[in-house]
């Protein structure tokens, strides 16, 4: 028989508020969050929240934490590859990873570009962003490398500064052709003009 959960950071009601925080992040921007805006969004009680939480940093923290955790395992997802891939197949995965960014219902990108914007004027957010943006660069660098790009850490950093700017795009002035109108076709642009050779 399982022992009741007991810790407070094991507790699904943590959980709960935690979540309830990202959405509000997503939909509102860090300024939204507020110990009494969060309890009311996860329906639980004010002295909930503060419970769990004792001051608006730690609940912001710790639901940045909690988008870090499953934007890294989005990123795991798309770029776990064989060691050899086609150019076709970088394509496909980077699409597929914008599509699951844009599509995802928890608020991954509006937050994820929330953590950046915040990370600059708060000194205690850095490491997060500082490690949300190695486990994008760590994952998408394999899948670079398997596909045989020329300079491949330098192929990532280019790639991904083209995939953070055409979503923060996309979450600016959504469009319903986003991906095969303009992502797709420009990608596929920078893959292949790379993979002819850059300047060394």
């Amino acid at each position: 028989m399982r022992a009741p959960v007991n810790s407070k950071r094991q507790n699904p009601r943590r959980k709960e508020i935690l979540e309830a925080a990202l959405r509000l992040i997503g939909d509102g921007g860090v300024n939204s969050v507020t110990h009494r805006a969060v309890a009311e969004e996860a329906g639980v009680s004010l002295a909930s929240t503060t419970y769990y939480f004792d001051s608006k940093s730690a609940l912001i923290e710790e639901a940045l934490e909690l988008m870090i955790a499953r934007s890294t395992e989005c990123v795991r997802e798309h770029t776990t590859a064989p060691a050899q891939i086609s150019q076709a197949e970088l394509i496909d995965r980077i699409v597929a990873f914008a599509d699951a960014q844009i599509n995802d219902p928890q608020a991954f990108l509006t937050a994820q570009y929330e953590l950046m914007l915040e990370a600059g004027r708060e000194e205690y957010l850095r490491p997060l962003a500082r490690r949300w943006t190695i486990a994008y660069m760590d994952g998408f660098g394999q899948v670079v490398e398997s596909a045989g790009l020329p300079r491949p850490k330098e192929a990532t950093e280019v790639i991904m500064k083209f995939v953070e700017g055409a979503l923060l795009d996309q979450a600016m002035t959504p469009s319903d052709d986003f991906l095969d109108s303009y992502f797709r076709p420009l990608l596929t642009d920078l893959v292949t003009v790379w993979a002819r050779g850059t300047p060394s």
